[in-house]
């Protein structure tokens, strides 16, 4: 008794160590414990969901019959001799509660029965409600949304009460049972958002009406509030990056003044920070292109495309800089606080840096000087001379294929000879990611296709184009960059002559 004792409190204090830090920090990387085992491969955490499938294929068909017999019918399974160890229990335990949910579904067992099963499963030890309940949420995520209601009936009643009789009858019951209730709840929150929240997953209204209803909350504060937060997490486990971002990009384009759309911006590029590689993914491999095909001409003109190129360019040096630094970066950092520290300070951040950066719409294009990527800089992270020379060479994926795809795309949107929508919307973001992305845009800058710049001249015959940003798109440092530019900066010149010359 003192030893099984001795394994639910571990067990749950461990549980809750990882639901509080995530098993990224507190796990070592070769840890081949029991305990790290079953993190890894069965239990659910915020962003790191496991496949159903996968936790049954652990479970061996002799234990999962035996821990059948022995839930539902424990006078039974007395008589037999059970040799079973906790561990295999916890590991076996998902095949028990597949099966009983089959059952229930196909009405081979009542309420009442699954109840008793539930109940001797909890009486036995906490820890294992905890591990059948990992596997119900993981399973929840598996279903469609009619068949969401067992699971989580099976849930709640792992968070019934227990009476005072079998409370007196284990040691410290009452406190293990607490420590298990808190984190139930936690990975039920963590996979469906509590009935509180006003955008919810267990809802039978599509994912877009609940975005909605969500962003009408965020319309309504002014700002992101961090129950907005927590539910749009939810709708990007469930819809995907692409879906939110473009969901988000059409709130976007939606307003009509500057000072919302600012405002708008702020919150936007907030969100895309709940996963920063995979919304700036989606966003330059998904969203832009078919977004300005289908919309040219109607709202993606001034100032909607220059914000859009904005929040792109934004995206992009965000997703850098979460990839960047020895040692200990500022990402194991965010990793190590608290997550309602998070959600407090998104949309403060996204503020800050429009701030730094700065959101005027006259877009300068005059780069003789280098200090338009200081305050990006400052935010960010100093960046010094040593840091500049090491300036990596490629991107890491997928931050290097969307960056190719997009460009590739904008070699197609300058292909012909007429100045269009597309164009503008080229230039505003090349020249934003030369404005605001200083030294560390480099190898975003080295992805360039080659006659993009040429061609855009061809097509964008204006004097916003000037030496500084064709000199600062290459690296004059390597005989390749200074040839480039200078067959850019020749065709400039002749395309400024002529059109300044007297034509007789």
């Amino acid at each position: 008794v003192i030893r099984s004792t001795l394994f639910d409190v571990s067990f749950l204090m461990l549980t809750s160590i990882v639901q509080t830090y995530g098993s990224d920090v507190v796990l070592s990387e070769r840890g081949d414990s029991f305990f790290e085992k079953w993190v890894r491969e069965c239990m659910v955490e915020r962003n790191k969901l496991k496949n159903p499938r996968q936790i049954l294929a652990l479970c061996d068909d002799s234990i999962v019959d035996e821990l059948l017999l022995s839930f539902s019918k424990p006078e039974a399974a007395q008589l037999k001799a059970n040799n079973l160890s906790w561990q295999e229990t916890c590991l076996n335990l998902p095949g028990v509660l597949h099966h009983v949910l089959i059952a229930w579904e196909q009405e081979t067992l009542s309420s009442a029965d699954v109840k008793s099963i539930l109940d001797n499963i909890k009486r036995r030890l906490f820890s294992f409600s905890v591990c059948a309940t990992s596997f119900l949420c993981a399973y929840m995520y598996s279903v469609k949304e009619t068949e969401l209601l067992k699971p989580l009936n099976m849930i709640q009643q792992f968070l019934a009460p227990l009476t005072s009789e079998e409370l007196s009858s284990q040691e410290n019951a009452k406190e293990r049972l607490a420590l298990s209730y808190q984190i139930i709840r936690k990975m039920q929150h963590d996979v469906h958002p509590a009935p509180s929240t006003k955008s919810r997953l267990i809802s039978h209204s599509p994912l877009v009406e609940q975005f909605r209803e969500v962003w009408r909350t965020v319309v309504d504060a002014g700002h992101l509030p961090v129950r907005a937060a927590q539910s749009l997490e939810s709708l990007l486990l469930a819809g995907g990056a692409a879906w939110l971002s473009t969901q988000l990009v059409e709130q976007l384009l939606a307003c009509k003044y500057t000072r919302d759309m600012s405002r708008t911006m702020d919150v936007v590029f907030a969100v895309m920070h709940l996963d920063i590689e995979k919304t700036t993914e989606a966003l330059l491999q998904y969203v832009v292109a078919p977004l300005i095909l289908r919309r040219q001409g109607e709202d993606i003109n001034e100032p909607q495309s220059l914000v859009l190129a904005r929040l792109c360019v934004y995206c992009i040096i965000s997703c850098l800089e979460s990839r960047k630094g020895n040692g200990t970066s500022a990402l194991t950092a965010m990793k190590k606080r608290s997550r309602s520290h998070d959600e407090e300070e998104l949309a403060a951040n996204a503020a800050k840096v429009r701030k730094v950066i700065g959101d005027g719409s006259d877009n300068s294009s005059d780069f003789t000087d280098t200090t338009t990527g200081a305050g990006l800089a400052a935010l960010l992270g100093s960046t010094s001379t040593s840091e500049l020379r090491t300036t990596p060479l490629t991107l890491r994926e997928p931050l290097q294929t969307s960056v190719q795809h997009i460009f590739a795309v904008f070699l197609q949107f300058v292909s012909g000879d007429e100045l269009s929508p597309k164009a503008v919307f080229v230039y505003q973001f090349i020249s934003l990611v030369v404005e605001c992305g200083g030294e560390r845009v480099a190898p975003v800058l080295r992805l360039l296709p080659n006659g993009l710049v040429q061609q855009l001249l061809k097509v964008l015959v204006t004097d916003d184009i000037k030496v500084g940003l064709i000199s600062r798109l290459y690296d004059l440092r390597i005989q390749a960059g200074r040839l480039s530019a200078v067959s850019d900066l020749c065709l400039w010149r002749n395309m400024q002559m002529a059109r300044h010359s007297i034509h007789l």
